[in-house]
């Protein structure tokens, strides 16, 4: 069965073999980066991502639905479900050389919260972690939301 928020939504988890495409709306929750992370996870493998690549987006894309709960919608732990949402969508394509190219997109409709510079603080780093796991990062960030692109490439598919 479905995690909660997946189920409020009527997402149903990616399956089948060499899905190119992937689409999840999440509840803006707690439980959504633990769903965001099975799904991509799932959808990656069955792409034949390689593992290495995989870890690296999957942490990139919790980082994104984590940021966009906690600072987008400024949700903490202990509020109760409410109806926002964050999409993430993906997509795998071939370039001519064979080279595989995964691109995925964290959106919200929050509040853009830009980012604070606090050399004393241990939090903050999400940005520079999103940034090391990808080899482009795009963030959009407005009064209508932020949109997160994470892009990353993986070699001839096995």
């Amino acid at each position: 069965m479905p995690p909660s928020s997946e189920r409020q939504l009527g997402n149903e988890p990616t399956r089948a073999p060499g899905v190119p495409n992937l689409t999840l709306v999440l509840a803006a929750d707690w439980i959504s980066p633990s769903v965001a992370r099975d799904r991509v996870r799932a959808w990656l493998t069955a792409n034949q991502w390689s593992p290495a690549h995989t870890d690296d987006l999957v942490l990139a894309v919790n980082e994104a639905v984590s940021n966009s709960i906690e600072h987008g919608y400024q949700i903490s732990q202990e509020d109760p479900p409410g109806p926002q949402t964050i999409e993430v969508d993906g997509m795998i394509t071939r370039a001519p050389d064979g080279i595989r190219h995964a691109k995925i997109s964290v959106r919200d409709t929050g509040s853009w919260v830009p980012p604070t510079v606090d050399e004393y603080s241990t939090r903050g780093q999400g940005i520079r972690l999103m940034r090391a796991c990808v080899e482009h990062l795009t963030i959009d960030g407005t009064s209508d939301g932020t949109t997160v692109v994470l892009q990353r490439s993986m070699g001839m598919p096995a």
